[in-house]
């Protein structure tokens, strides 16, 4: 069957392909549906199934049996479309009904974004430096010192942080005659610790406790603001305190016995010292790095051009979406849509929300594809070896069926999906690494010669048994595309 089909450029590297059926295919499918339908109705004057077609589209209505096969065709003729216009989609496309008479179907293909990243090999970026101070140090030492301390009673003023025991009664006077007070607390051996940043109700209560020692009594009054919280708002109340015992925290000395308690590699608190240094340096370095990345990328971004069909963003909110969901199964929450309705929102307004980061990231991963594309880097079996190595381990040397079952999962990760999937992260991982590599202006590896020039260089000097492979896993997944369309049902 011939397609006369039309083409039409649209923006964010869209094209409008337009396939106008003929009428002998569409009245073929007409009256195919026709005697699937004809079987559902009973026409008076008919057996059931028996009328005739002009009688059943009077009876039934041509969009019933339009709608009987009208995506089915779509589905089968966009492929043909596709290569008849010498089209090659990103993903799968959406398709539209623009008219029944004649029936014309739009299908709005998404096509390969087009990346420019201009001179990014001459690309620097300023690389932070990663340096670890002596009070950092200090401070670490100090988190270890207080999760080896201990309380202990001590003979002094009461300060911010110590344990006291204490008896106190505190009572609101009676506002007329012949009412009762009010008591609000009337506790002993009541264990308190003062806090300056979190202190107790009513305010200056706290405070009150500080500078006593051990048999101290002491009165006082405070009172609650208007606007408290508290059912005694706007009122005020006398204390009675009694201090029995102080308890205060006692840190370990600064010493070699104490880094010998922090860990049994450490002999003396030089070799304390020495390990906070490297550890917080290696932690300053991963941090340091992932910004350093963000930089970089930021930067390739500013000196590149790229225009893409909406559906690099829409697969990226998917992604965020997807992960959300797998995020809430974690904590035994199972359904999405409850859990925003419960934050206010749907789903579609927590896309909405998340639109600009995952445009941010999306941008961002079609210029580390780029990376691996005009860098030519391809992922090697050692690589995936060594990958398969630090996810399951080396061969079992366990039982027969350990055994048998490590292979078969080393096979599994090899071929296939599952190294599809290695390949993916690889590559990413790798693509990263070089454009780190050119941003800090470190020594490079030769480009590999533009595809056109690779091309007409081995038709010139063919060489003997190579075979054709593919370096990137996402070829297949774009080919497999190009046969699918989703629909939109409303235009039918």
């Amino acid at each position: 069957m011939a397609l006369r089909i039309t083409t039409e450029p649209m923006e964010q590297r869209q094209i409008a392909l337009r396939v106008e059926i003929e009428p002998e295919r569409v009245e073929q499918e007409l009256r195919k549906a026709a005697r699937k339908v004809a079987g559902q109705y009973r026409i008076p004057g008919f057996r059931k199934g028996k009328a005739p077609f002009n009688l059943l589209v009077q009876y039934v209505g041509l969009p019933t049996l339009f709608n009987e096969f009208i995506e089915p065709l779509g589905q089968e003729i966009y492929p043909k479309a596709l290569e008849e216009a010498k089209l090659e989609p990103y993903a799968p496309g959406a398709l539209d009904v623009e008219s029944l008479e004649p029936l014309t179907y739009k299908f709005i293909v998404p096509l390969e974004p087009e990346i420019d990243l201009g001179d990014y090999r001459s690309l620097r970026v300023e690389e932070p430096t990663v340096e670890v101070s002596d009070e950092e140090v200090d401070e670490q030492l100090e988190e270890y010192r207080g999760q080896f301390s201990s309380y202990g009673e001590v003979d002094r003023p009461s300060e911010y942080g110590d344990l006291i025991t204490i008896d106190v009664r505190s009572v609101i006077a009676p506002s007329a005659e012949g009412e009762d007070e009010i008591v609000v607390l009337d506790e002993t051996d009541w264990d308190v610790t003062p806090d300056e940043e979190n202190p107790m109700d009513p305010p200056g209560f706290d405070e009150a406790l500080l500078g006593l020692r051990p048999g101290d009594e002491k009165d006082f009054v405070l009172s609650w603001p208007a606007d408290s919280q508290s059912i005694h708002a706007g009122k005020e109340a006398n204390f009675h305190v009694k201090v029995h015992k102080i308890e205060a925290t006692t840190k370990p000395a600064l010493d070699d016995a104490f880094a010998q308690m922090v860990g049994p590699e450490f002999q003396t608190l030089e070799d304390l010292k020495n390990n906070i240094r490297t550890t917080l340096a290696e932690e300053k370095k991963a941090e340091s790095e992932e910004e350093y990345l963000d930089k970089a990328l930021d930067a390739l971004m500013a000196q590149s051009t790229m225009s893409y069909p909406p559906t690099v963003v829409e697969d990226q909110l998917d992604t965020m979406v997807n992960t959300l969901e797998r995020q809430l199964r974690e904590y035994g929450i199972d359904n999405l849509e409850q859990y925003l309705q419960q934050m206010g929102q749907t789903i579609e307004q927590y896309r909405d929300s998340m639109r600009e980061q995952a445009e941010l990231m999306a941008k961002r991963n079609l210029l580390i594809s780029e990376i691996f594309r005009q860098e030519g880097i391809t992922v090697t079996d050692e690589e995936i070896d060594e990958r398969i190595t630090r996810m399951v381990g080396e061969d079992s040397e366990g039982s027969e069926d350990s055994a048998d079952t490590m292979r078969a999962l080393r096979d599994m990760l090899k071929s296939g999906s599952g190294r599809s999937v290695l390949e993916s992260q690889i590559l990413q991982e790798n693509s990263v690494a070089r454009l780190l590599a050119i941003v800090r202006g470190e020594e490079l590896p030769e480009r590999p010669a533009p595809k056109a020039e690779a091309e007409e260089s081995e038709t010139e000097e063919p060489a003997a048994d190579e075979s054709a492979t593919s370096e990137e896993p996402a070829a297949a997944a774009d080919e497999a595309s190009a046969d699918e369309v989703s629909t939109d049902e409303s235009a039918a």
